[in-house]
């Protein structure tokens, strides 16, 4: 009877153990790949011994000609500026791309590319309305003869007839294109009954008011629910939606307006999601907008841009290593941490931390909930696997690219993986 109650208390006690250690986290940890181990050395022998942002040339070249590939003439290219903000950046782009257009969301953006005698004759569309108020103040700093010359992008009648009373006010003539809604419904003109009232208001006005075509946006197709077949073909399925709506408006427009459409008209569509599908069976949209595909933040690991390879990362150096990881207040307890979990084996601390961006190298590395976040020293957890010494770097993917080039104030060049310059970016 003992033995048999021995033996039940020791199964007992093998299933629980067995359990447990099913439970038990595995060692998510790894050291850099080699991509990343490259850069790391490079960054230790000929860096700057803090947080930056690198920028790969080669990377970048690829995505480019990729781009290129997508976007065969008669269709025109369109830098979208706030994703990429650095004035060598967009020279090098436009060098490569021969492109002279730009989409420009920020004010003090358009006002600075004004300024710089080569960008001040290119093609800019604004990417969003205008408040009246930012209109007078680019009138202010900018000179007259290129400030009429940009394409103003008009969401109302309300707004038109600001930047009408605006242009008469000062005796010029306002470029606009109007914003219209092909499915995203984040504002704009939302059928073509809408843009009579609009499209007559400028015909009777083009002493002060100039059509130059439409604008519409379509990033939600990328989220069409997946229910048959493959992802790719219900997105072009939703592209060719998008793009009947937006042939409604220019149709209408040409039959009500036609002195208006008389002329080749600005009709700009497309994303960094979409652009690929405007190669073919499109016969409305005549330029493509694109910016963050060349650099490949986080947000933009769809099916689409496959062909895309990442180019920009953070590296933040490590500051402090230690083994273990030892809470405030749970000293006592703090040992227990990495029995249970191998991957709170050591804790890094890094400089600068709460970065708008994921980790990617090591792999393995994570936030410790219990500190907190850090912009001053990130707290990173993981196992021994990931193998970090104070003076590596931890590589980050970035979610956008704006944000995060504004904030850093440079990039870091890299080319056939070594350090090759810096470039400067602007603030939005």
């Amino acid at each position: 009877m003992f033995k048999i109650r021995s033996f039940r208390i020791f199964l007992f006690l093998l299933i629980g153990f067995v359990f447990v250690l099913f439970l038990r986290p595995k060692d998510e940890g790894f050291a850099y790949q080699d991509y990343f181990s490259n850069l790391n050395q490079e960054l230790k022998t000929n860096g700057f011994g803090k947080p930056v942002v690198i920028l790969d040339l080669d990377r970048l070249d690829e995505n480019l000609s990729t781009l290129s590939k997508n976007i065969p003439p008669p269709l025109h290219y369109r830098i979208v500026v706030k994703s990429l903000p650095s004035l060598d950046i967009l020279r090098y782009i436009t060098k490569a791309t021969k492109t002279n257009r730009l989409m420009v969301f920020h004010s003090g953006d358009l006002v600075m590319l004004l300024g710089e005698p080569e960008f001040s004759t290119f093609d800019i569309l604004l990417g969003k309305p205008m408040p009246l108020r930012a209109l007078e103040d680019i009138y202010k700093k900018t000179k007259v003869d290129r400030f009429q010359k940009i394409h103003w992008l008009v969401d109302t009648e309300t707004r038109l007839n600001q930047y009408l009373e605006f242009g008469k006010s000062k005796n010029i003539k306002l470029h606009v294109v109007l914003e219209i809604d092909v499915g995203l419904h984040r504002g704009g003109f939302l059928n073509p009954e809408e843009t009579k009232k609009t499209l007559s208001l400028i015909q009777a006005n083009q002493a002060n008011l100039e059509f130059d075509g439409f604008m519409g946006y379509e990033p939600h197709v990328t989220s069409v629910p997946n229910l048959f077949g493959e992802k790719n073909d219900a997105i072009e399925r939703e592209i060719q939606l998008s793009l009947s709506r937006y042939e409604g408006f220019v149709t209408s427009g040409k039959e009500y307006f036609p002195s208006l459409f008389g002329k080749e008209l600005l009709l700009n569509g497309g994303g960094s999601k979409t652009y690929r599908f405007y190669q073919k069976n499109n016969h409305v949209v005549n330029d493509v907008s694109v910016g963050s595909a060349l650099v490949m933040p986080t947000d933009f690991d769809v099916s689409t841009l496959t062909e895309h390879k990442p180019a920009f990362f953070i590296a933040a150096p490590v500051l402090k290593r230690l083994e273990g990881t030892t809470i405030p207040f749970l000293e006592s307890l703090s040992s227990l941490f990495a029995l249970w979990n191998p991957n709170l084996q050591v804790t890094y601390f890094t400089y600068g931390g709460a970065y708008l961006a994921k980790k990617e190298s090591p792999k393995g590395l994570f936030d410790n909930s219990l500190y907190g976040a850090s912009t001053n020293q990130g707290i990173l957890n993981g196992s021994r696997a990931t193998n970090l010494q104070p003076d590596d770097y931890v590589f980050y993917r970035p979610t956008q690219s704006e944000k995060v080039m504004a904030e850093m104030g440079e990039v870091v060049l890299f080319r056939k993986g070594k350090l090759v310059g810096t470039w400067k970016c602007f603030i939005n």
